[in-house]
């Protein structure tokens, strides 16, 4: 059974790795009607967001506050870069990283509580 401080603990980092397989499958739009080379650099450079998420999420997974900040700053900068004209692809891109950093954050708070010295 997981306890209450154990859902803080994995959410975020569960929902980190769904986040970046469903930004995977964005890129198998690369290979649409071109050679295997220049489907293939297509294929790792559509293979950019998700590398930017796993980076966050290793940064996280050790520095819980740090990692929330940075995704954070993603769905920043997911916005500027994809979807700031169009709700929709805001909210598909950048509201699941203001959620997983928020949920990091909190994490790290309780985290933090719970390591203070209690007098």
């Amino acid at each position: 059974m997981i306890t209450s401080s154990g859902l803080w603990r994995w959410l975020p980092r569960l929902l980190a790795v769904v986040y970046a397989l469903f930004l995977s499958l964005f890129a198998f739009d690369s290979w649409e009607g071109v050679g295997f080379w220049e489907g293939l650099a297509g294929f790792v450079i559509h293979l950019l967001p998700v590398y930017l998420v796993t980076f966050a999420l290793v940064v996280a997974w050790r520095w819980r506050a740090l990692g929330g900040l940075l995704f954070i700053a993603l769905a920043a900068g997911f916005t500027v870069a994809f979807g700031w004209r169009e709700p929709e692809t805001l909210l598909l891109l950048a509201l699941p990283l203001v959620v997983i950093g928020g949920l990091f954050l909190l994490d790290g708070y309780v985290g933090a509580r719970r390591l203070r010295p209690r007098y």
